[in-house]
């Protein structure tokens, strides 16, 4: 079952109506009842145990910071790190097992009668990497006190696995989800406000996402017929194929959790409005940004070594080179982690290595360009400058993403010479020819791309004036406002790619 499915409606229509008609003292019982029901389906059953692991550590360990003695008390940061580290290893022996296989491989090239098992993978949780992230965070935030530990296993439970953030999050903190626990009155505008943004979910996954996805995979398939602009095309469509994938599904589980009056954190605030990398990734896959700052850039910086590398280098470099260094050291474990928590070696030595190196250098040559855009004098302000800064961060991000498009680190090298070989031959006709059908499309797709982004950059526009674009929709009047909800109802339910003869691709961050 995926959230895509027609099991996943059937099981929110009927989760709705038994959560309102269950008592309010119960009602957190029924979403528990409805994860498990989800989680039965949507993954392998037996995994449930890692989730049941996973939530004890942190339970066992939360309760005995409290209630410890003074004679142990000196060591309630060791019980926080065996919490922390017993869901670290397990996730590493999991949903990390590129990292040791790889070291397993390399091992038994250097002494072959090891005869070490190194084929296959272990079968991990779903939802492993974020609901594991949640249960750091929420130890780490019971230890210094932000959180007081939940007294209720089953309630702590129902926090690690309820089923609309398990698929791709979001990383949502303790504090965040109390109202799992709530008895809530049924809304006509929360069952409103949640279907219309499953529904805008849809409309990105089923009929963006996966045409885009369509012509991308044709264009890498066969490298060496779709040459010249067509790679650039792949590298240049591929973020509008992973925000519609990643958003939509977002959309979908932010709808779904709304349904039953529950706000999960947003994950995404319009990334491609960014005028800077920097920006951008404040507003891209926002919990884990967030994670990664309270809990590992934050404390690094805090750190003993890295004060102490504050005032080394402010003795030989100075006011600039104190707060540069220290702080590209932070970034540098920072973006480590972000890389290592996706699992492969390419996303640390490719994805995360370009986006610091780009953080870097501009940090680095700030005062240098600041000084040149005075000297020439451009109106920073005007539309003309800040369309160029948004479209040179959505080329940054989309190069940096060839290592997380591609299926190895090799590949991703592979396709970075392609690019660089097809310089030589561009052929940006290749629009008006019609070669264009031979991907697998049609010209229907192509125009239902082109409207689904405008209609993408549309409520970017109005997310801008009115917070949300169902909120600018809802002041509108009735006719209008059920035409709008209707025409793209039918959008979904006639050109979504899903159903017989379909074999729906699974959301890309699902994988994590």
């Amino acid at each position: 079952m995926t959230v895509t499915s027609f099991g996943f409606l059937g099981l929110l229509a009927a989760g709705v109506a038994i959560y309102y008609c269950a008592p309010k003292k119960i009602q957190w019982i029924v979403l528990l009842g409805l994860s498990m029901v989800f989680y039965y389906y949507a993954a392998e059953p037996f995994t449930i145990i890692f989730l049941i692991i996973s939530t004890a550590t942190a339970y066992i360990t939360t309760n005995l910071m409290p209630c410890a003695s003074e004679r142990i008390r000196k060591h309630i940061s060791g019980i926080a790190v065996m919490g922390i580290l017993i869901n670290a290893v397990l996730w590493f022996a999991l949903k990390g097992s590129s990292f040791w296989l790889a070291g397993a491989r390399a091992l038994q090239r250097l002494i072959p009668d090891l005869n070490i098992p190194v084929e296959g993978t272990l079968v991990s949780a779903l939802g492993m990497g974020y609901y594991t992230a949640q249960v750091v965070g929420y130890i780490l935030d019971c230890y210094r006190g932000v959180s007081i530990p939940q007294r209720n296993p089953i309630k702590l439970f129902l926090f690690v696995c309820f089923f609309p953030q398990l698929t791709v999050g979001p990383i949502s903190k303790y504090s965040q989800l109390q109202s799992l626990y709530e008895g809530h009155r049924f809304s006509y505008s929360n069952l409103c406000f949640g279907s219309q943004r499953i529904l805008w979910g849809f409309f990105k996954k089923l009929v963006i996402s996966d045409r885009v996805g369509i012509i991308i995979s044709a264009i890498w398939a066969d490298a060496g017929t779709y040459t010249g602009f067509w790679p650039w095309c792949a590298v240049l469509l591929y973020p509008l194929q992973i925000y519609t994938d990643f958003s939509g599904c977002m959309d979908i589980v932010l709808g779904a959790a709304e349904l039953f009056d529950i706000k999960l954190p947003e994950n995404f605030h319009n990334p491609f409005t960014s005028r800077s990398v920097q920006e951008f990734w404040q507003r891209w896959h926002i919990t884990l940004g967030i994670w990664a700052k309270d809990y590992v850039y934050y404390p690094v910086l805090k750190s003993k070594v890295l004060v102490s590398l504050g005032r080394w280098t402010k003795k030989h470099f100075g006011k600039r080179g104190a707060k540069l260094i220290p702080w590209a050291v932070g970034m540098g474990i920072l973006w480590f982690v972000m890389g290592f928590w996706h699992g492969s070696m390419r996303h640390i030595l490719g994805l995360s290595a370009w986006y610091w190196i780009i953080l870097v250098l501009g940090e680095l040559f700030a005062p240098v360009l600041k000084k040149l855009i005075q000297f020439l004098k451009v109106n920073t302000e005007c539309y003309s400058w800040k369309l160029f800064q948004r479209i040179r961060t959505y080329v940054i991000f989309a190069f940096g993403t060839v290592f997380f498009a591609a299926p190895g680190f090799h590949a991703a090298l592979e396709r970075y010479k392609i690019l660089y070989t097809s310089l030589k031959n561009l052929n940006p006709w290749i629009f008006f020819d019609g070669s264009i059908l031979n991907l697998g499309v049609s010209w229907m797709d192509v125009n239902l791309v082109i409207i689904g982004t405008y209609l993408l950059v549309k409520v970017a526009y109005l997310r801008v004036h009115y917070g949300y674009a169902r909120i600018w929709i809802q002041k509108q009047i009735l006719p209008f406002r059920w035409l709008l909800w209707i025409v793209l109802f039918l959008l979904v339910l006639i050109y979504g790619l899903y159903g017989a003869g379909y074999d729906a691709s699974q959301f890309i961050y699902q994988g994590f």
